[in-house]
């Protein structure tokens, strides 16, 4: 979304991209363009070229459908949104699948795939068999990416027969059957959001433009670090232009003042932590993440996951019904941890399941600024680790500080919204033979012929 013309931006540009060897993954994202395609965007419809033979079925491959393009690294860098959709081969995608994200390294490493939005797709024979696994390694590539990352519609009644998976799309494979009604309106849903999220970007309604943005920065700090990055987060926030509130998550276990202890799991040191007589934020509400366009999440790293204290205030936004307030809306997180690699990276990848579960839509750093690099290259959130010091590195700050800015301006961006307008037009699909990346302005290539299976 970054760069385009306001013009464009209006009709988002959505590419579909799937592989499939035996048909379901084909149809799957055939509704999934189909849906895309009623929510106003141009549409292209792309197939992974399948370079191996089946290790589960062998023999000849069929086509997935010869008239869908062969997608190349170009239709990334042409997309606003993509639904990224591949089978479930041992818990993670398929080769061809693979080797077409690896071919993304080059604009990637030109910084040309930051600010899309994507979203996944995926089927497997078994309903425990890796389709959740698939879809988060999926979106790990996009983290990288620099990309946002939109699951499905959480909890929504009206999209029973897959599972419910607020990751994505997860689908049964049946030998021989096509996928179902309702796995196919599922599809179509989700294509649908993501047109809509990605839409949003184009100023219509002057007066959810007028006011800034509001982003509350939410920690559970049980010393120094935590409290340091998350003033740090807001000051970034704060250099957009936009409100900030910072609030915290109260410790229910702590009996008294934190010490620098307690940040590396020893509570009781004595030493009072530095910093202790700041003023402490309010506690925070529902009120603040429904009164927020974005919402940035910190708190130290207890065994690969984010503070209990932390985990179970977002849990109580599903308890209480009030998941709400995150939907739609721009979610990103940091931690502490006590060594480099003690959930510097599973802490937050974890917590974005959570975030997931509450509709946000997930804006990971990436690699979008060189003060990520500098701060270890985490593309999923800043990270301190306290072996290097109770207080973190200038280099944590100024990657810190990125993430709060960065957030902001994708908060800004989704809480603006588009008018209807309308479904596109069918366009005809340019032929099969047409070298990959070249002359791709026609969409949505859509077909209702696909092959039997997989």
């Amino acid at each position: 979304m970054s760069g385009r013309p306001a013009d464009r931006r209006t009709r988002p540009r959505i590419a579909v991209v799937y592989h499939s060897r035996r048909g379901t993954m084909c149809r799957l994202a055939a509704a999934a363009a189909e849906g895309a395609g009623r929510a106003g965007a141009t549409v292209r419809l792309l197939r992974v070229a399948d370079t191996m033979e089946d290790p589960f079925r062998p023999g000849p491959t069929l086509p997935a459908e010869p008239s869908h393009p062969v997608a190349a690294p170009e239709d990334v860098l042409w997309a606003d949104g993509l639904v990224l959709a591949t089978p479930t081969y041992f818990g993670n995608v398929s080769a061809p699948f693979k080797a077409f994200l690896d071919s993304t390294a080059r604009l990637w490493a030109k910084g040309m795939l930051t600010d899309r939005v994507v979203t996944g797709m995926t089927s497997a024979e078994c309903s425990y068999g890796g389709r959740e696994a698939t879809l988060l390694s999926l979106y790990q590539t996009a983290y990288h990416w620099g990309s946002w990352v939109l699951g499905a519609e959480p909890a929504d009644e009206d999209r029973p027969g897959a599972g419910r998976n607020p990751y994505g799309l997860s689908a049964a494979y049946r030998r021989g059957s096509p996928p179902g009604p309702a796995e196919l309106g599922n599809a179509r849903a989700l294509g649908h959001r993501l047109a809509r999220i990605t839409g949003r970007p184009t100023p219509v309604l002057p007066s959810v433009v007028a006011r800034p943005t509001r982003v509350t920065v939410v920690h559970h700090a049980e010393g120094t670090a935590v409290r340091t990055l998350a003033q740090e987060c807001a000051a970034g926030a704060r250099d957009t232009g936009a409100q900030v509130r910072l609030r915290r998550v109260p410790d229910p276990a702590a009996g008294g003042p934190p010490t620098d202890g307690a940040q590396n799991g020893q509570r009781h040191r004595g030493r009072p932590t530095a910093g202790w007589g700041a003023p402490r934020p309010p506690v925070v509400t529902t009120e603040d993440l429904a009164w927020a366009d974005a919402v940035i999440f910190g708190a130290p790293s207890r065994l690969g996951t984010l503070s209990a204290p932390l985990l179970a205030h977002a849990q109580s936004l599903a308890r209480t019904g009030a998941g709400r307030p995150l939907w739609g809306k721009a979610a990103s997180a940091f931690t502490v941890t006590p060594h480099p690699h003690a959930g510097s990276e599973s802490a937050l990848l974890a917590f974005h399941h959570v975030l997931f579960h509450c509709g946000a839509v997930v804006v990971p750093p990436g690699y979008t600024d060189p003060a990520s690099f500098a701060a270890g290259g985490n593309p999923y959130g800043v990270a301190h680790p306290l072996s290097a010091g109770d207080r973190p590195s200038p280099e944590a700050l100024l990657a810190v500080r990125h993430q709060g800015r960065r957030t902001a301006l994708a908060g800004d961006r989704l809480r603006r919204t588009v008018p209807d307008i309308g479904p596109t037009s069918p366009l005809p699909a340019r032929a099969p033979a047409e070298p990959a990346g070249a002359g791709r302005t026609s969409g949505p290539h859509t077909t209702t012929t696909s092959p039997e299976g997989r």
